[in-house]
């Protein structure tokens, strides 16, 4: 670099076999780039470096994630005392996390893969990645993303998010199905594939992913019966539950909190993974039995709190699940609740209410809340 006290950056070669995709990363980037309102002829002079290289990595043809890690990380410090925000530069991490996965994806024919060696069998992934994943199919940018840019006052049409061609979309979920499919459900890790392979296929909004998703639910469902309270399979049903609440079918996510949200373990798991997927559960857990081994005061629940009630609106497809878990989560820790929280975990709740969307079971528990909020005010 050639300003801001730091020296110029060199763009080095990384390990090929992981480094060939950098369309995620390279789009936050872009976006990060354009949120200091720089053109990307003045970020590469301050940089050091060649536009063409700058412009190779947010397109994603120069893979950040084949630059040296002393690059990446001099790329980092240097941002970070441009001022960008530290949420920024973690979406920035997180990318080629989601750029690694996707390479995976994509460079792996269905018929070929190895389930024991994926990356979804490995960790159990979080929000900020799945989010960034899920960006090239649903269009929608990251919450910490929403509204970064400010633009450098270019004309004609703009990509608004990273992209795969129609063949790559194609080749992505049905390795993800196969996977799915194939996973080893007597392991742990298979059972983690299964899960997370389900769940990240109904990314994929067409009528014969949508069939599938119902049939594997029916799977799982019959084998979840015969085993009882919480399994893995368990953990399958409420990601499934999700997926196609998102495709539409509210009617499976009511069933899954009707019937398998009927015991105190699996309430503790449902509110275990919520904290986890937010964040409130620092640590990075392996398998999904963290749901009924991790205790829940382990987790303050104020993060999980706000952000359920900014999520309770007719227009969520999770609404039911929403409504459900904010329930458990006031009855559970009540501790977690301040004057401002109770105000707009109250409002929320009456306007829902008032929008009479919400299933009946919903009705009530919000109705259970509204109560408790006044009974804890009085008190």
């Amino acid at each position: 670099m050639t300003s801001q006290g730091a020296g110029t950056l060199t763009a080095g070669r990384g390990n090929a076999e992981h480094g060939r995709e950098g369309r995620i990363s390279g789009y936050v980037l872009k976006v990060i780039r354009e949120s200091t309102g720089m053109t990307q002829e003045r970020f590469a002079e301050l940089l050091g470096l060649d536009v063409t290289t700058v412009q190779g990595w947010e397109s994603g043809r120069r893979p950040l994630m084949a630059i040296s890690t002393g690059t990446y990380l001099s790329l980092r410090h240097w941002l970070l005392r441009l001022g960008v925000p530290s949420r920024l530069l973690f979406q920035l991490d997180m990318a080629l996390e989601a750029d690694r996965f996707v390479g995976h994806v994509l460079g792996t024919e269905p018929g070929k893969v190895r389930t024991e060696d994926h990356p979804l069998a490995s960790w159990v992934i979080t929000r900020p990645f799945t989010d960034l994943v899920a960006w090239p199919f649903t269009r929608t940018a990251p919450s910490a993303m929403a509204g970064t840019a400010r633009g450098t006052g270019r004309r004609g049409p703009v990509a608004t998010s990273p992209s795969l061609l129609p063949d790559e979309r194609a080749h992505f979920f049905e390795h993800l199905k196969v996977v799915a499919e194939r996973a080893d459900t007597g392991r742990a890790d298979g059972m983690l594939l299964r899960r997370q392979a389900h769940y990240v296929a109904g990314f994929d909004d067409t009528a014969e992913t949508a069939d599938w998703l119902t049939a594997m639910q029916r799977a799982e469902e019959r084998r979840m019966s015969r085993a009882g309270g919480w399994t893995p399979s368990w953990a399958v049903v409420r990601s499934g539950a999700h997926s196609l609440a998102r495709l539409g079918d509210r009617e499976g996510l009511q069933h899954f909190i009707r019937v398998h949200l009927a015991d105190e373990v699996c309430e503790v798991a449902n509110l275990n993974y919520w904290a986890y997927w937010l964040g409130e559960v620092g640590e990075p857990q392996l398998a999904d039995t963290f749901m009924i081994e991790l205790r829940p005061d382990v987790w303050r629940g104020t993060e999980l709190l706000r952000h359920l009630t900014g999520k309770l609106n007719s227009a969520n497809p999770y609404l039911d699940v929403v409504a459900h878990t904010l329930w458990a989560l006031v009855m559970l820790r009540p501790s977690t609740l301040d004057s401002q929280t109770m105000d707009a975990l109250g409002n929320a709740a009456v306007r829902t209410l008032d929008e009479a969307i919400a299933s009946a079971q919903s009705q009530r528990e919000l109705e259970a809340v509204i109560y408790a909020l006044r009974m804890i005010h009085r008190g």
